[in-house]
């Protein structure tokens, strides 16, 4: 992993801020009071996710080249069919920036990362409820960003006791003490 930072995400043209900004408008738009990627992906929310992933700055600076044109479906399209890498990153880029914003997250309800106390030996309630079974059944989701073709998984186990083997016998304390 590299170690470069991305001092100052102000070396974008004005062009590229503005077809960055109309992307993000159209990727994820103000919506029940939330506000659009647009408002949100300044430069200051731009540089903490190329910091995060300075690999991701030279990709987006080939999905801002003016040389896709200023349709932007058309751009989306061509990057899609011929760049899905590229596509994958812009989008990361916009997703990442936006998500990280403390407003959007106050917004949706999401405090950030919370330590909570885990025993690897209790089973948890929501494994017993199979509130994963359907999540576990739909499969992989994500994309590959070298192709941008979907996972597949044959023959993947639907539900948490198929791929894990079920619960825990009664009393079983997998060799712990539960204390």
């Amino acid at each position: 992993m590299t170690t470069e930072r991305v001092d100052d995400a102000t070396t974008l043209t004005d062009d590229e801020r503005r077809t960055l900004a109309a992307i993000a408008d159209r990727l994820i738009p103000a919506a029940h009071g939330m506000p659009s990627a647009a408002d949100v992906v300044t430069d200051e929310r731009l540089r903490f996710a190329l910091n995060a992933r300075p690999d991701l700055a030279e990709p987006l600076r080939q999905a801002l080249r003016p040389e896709l044109g200023p349709d932007l479906q058309a751009r989306l399209d061509t990057l899609g069919a011929d760049e899905p890498a590229t596509l994958y990153a812009l989008q990361l880029v916009i997703v990442g920036a936006y998500y990280t914003d403390a407003g959007v997250r106050d917004g949706i309800g999401y405090p950030g990362q919370v330590a909570i106390t885990v025993r690897s030996w209790e089973y948890p309630q929501y494994l017993e409820d199979g509130l994963i079974d359907a999540v576990l059944a739909r499969g992989p989701v994500w994309r590959d960003p070298a192709t941008g073709t979907r996972a597949r998984t044959d023959n993947a186990p639907n539900t948490y006791a198929e791929r894990f083997g079920g619960t825990p016998p009664e009393g079983d304390t997998h060799g712990h003490d539960r204390a």
